[in-house]
């Protein structure tokens, strides 16, 4: 049987230092780590996993001992879809409300079976993990990995995981977010440059090279072009060659999709 632990089971020390890391966690200024809850629970890795639970793969591991990311490793996509986890999520034994041990969801027997288990974790000396799911989303979730070179979680520890994983979620999304407006003000600043880089080149066009570039906008062809303005399509040839040296262009393409860039005729 699974055991669950409770904020009963924590020492004051616990509960200062539980305090410290959702300080650091809410410090956007600072990367969001998982040393000081990997030191908290008393664990040989700390890991951040996301993964496409449909599919039963990992789409991304974030490890406080980047040398023991098993994710390049041959055989261990497959592997990994074995992973007792996936199953234990289908059948709702894994969830956001508490943490569970891999040895809460399969006996030794079962998992010394496994591939994932004989060929990557006992030779990695991962004997147990305790697993807190801290973000859901569809058919994507993160979960936050404990594992251990011995079997079994106490009480404790899982109520210093189960405590602090709200405040893990809550860090994350704020997180994303956060990077998500960064990405959108720094698309938003480098369209604007561009706009200016692209308005400063086009008025240095001549007039009749502005009323060429226009006719190109629209796509009208170069006969179409010196019908239109009363010139040889020789002279149409002569003010595109001028318009794409100014503009550093190479075709007519490129040009349309400048003037519509600009939004300027």
């Amino acid at each position: 049987m699974p055991v669950f632990g409770s904020v009963a089971d924590l020492t004051a020390r616990d509960l200062r230092r539980a305090l410290d890391l959702v300080h650091e966690w809410n410090d956007d200024d600072a990367s969001l780590t998982l040393d000081g809850l990997e030191r908290l629970v008393g664990c040989d890795t700390a890991s951040i996993i996301g993964s496409d639970h449909v599919a039963r793969r990992l789409t991304s591991v974030h490890v406080t001992r980047p040398e023991r990311n098993l994710m390049g490793r041959p055989g261990f996509a497959a592997a990994v879809a074995h992973h007792p986890a996936f199953t234990a999520y289908r059948s709702g034994r894994l969830s956001p409300a508490s943490s569970v041990a891999l040895t809460d969801l399969a006996d030794r027997r079962t998992l010394a079976r496994l591939p994932l288990y004989a060929d990557f974790y006992r030779p990695e000396g991962r004997v147990d993990q305790l697993l807190r799911v801290v973000r859901l989303n569809g058919r994507r979730g993160s979960v936050v990995v404990f594992s251990r070179s011995r079997p079994g979680f106490s009480r404790r520890d899982r109520a210093v995981v189960d405590l602090l994983g709200p405040h893990l979620t809550q860090a994350l999304i704020r997180r994303e977010r956060l990077a998500a407006l960064v990405a959108a003000a720094r698309h938003t600043s480098l369209v604007s440059e561009r706009f200016a880089v692209s308005s400063a080149l086009l008025s240095d066009l001549t007039p009749r090279e502005r009323h060429v570039a226009a006719h190109v906008a629209d796509g009208s062809t170069d006969r179409e072009i010196a019908r239109n303005l009363g010139i040889s399509p020789r002279t149409v040839h002569k003010h595109l060659e001028q318009v794409y040296r100014k503009l550093g262009l190479t075709n007519r393409a490129g040009l349309a999709a400048l003037i519509r860039e600009t939004s300027w005729k």
